[in-house]
């Protein structure tokens, strides 16, 4: 199963949902989908690669070690950072009203297959 079809069912299954998009560090998108016109999402992915980018450019690469999960909220928004080996991370992004704990759940239901997918 490829990545997109893996995360466009987590993302079919959160009410609220506005989109993901997977990244390096660097700010490159890889990969990205979205919830009806939701035009913003490279620039919260792209804001978020240069705050994790930095953590691991800076020597703060053992801070971020052994977090797996970040939780960003926002006045209309939460952003879940999902952070991958080799420099990649996820964000998906929630309306303020979304369930951001079934959420975090069903991403780490999805984790073992999209690990498989990147690996």
């Amino acid at each position: 199963m490829s990545f997109e079809t893996i995360m466009r069912g987590v993302l079919d299954r959160i009410e609220g949902a506005r989109g993901w998009a997977f990244l390096a560090d660097d700010g490159e998108i890889v990969f990205r989908q979205t919830v009806g016109d939701f035009e913003t999402l490279p620039l919260l992915a792209a804001y978020h690669g240069i705050t994790v980018g930095n953590y691991r450019r800076f020597g703060l690469r053992s801070l971020l070690e052994n977090i797996r999960t970040i939780v960003c909220t926002y006045d209309e928004a939460v952003c879940i950072l999902k952070l991958f080996p080799e420099n990649y991370f996820l964000v998906l992004v929630l309306a303020r009203e979304s369930n951001v704990g079934y959420a975090l759940w069903l991403l780490e239901q999805a984790m073992p297959a999209l690990l498989e997918e990147i690996g």
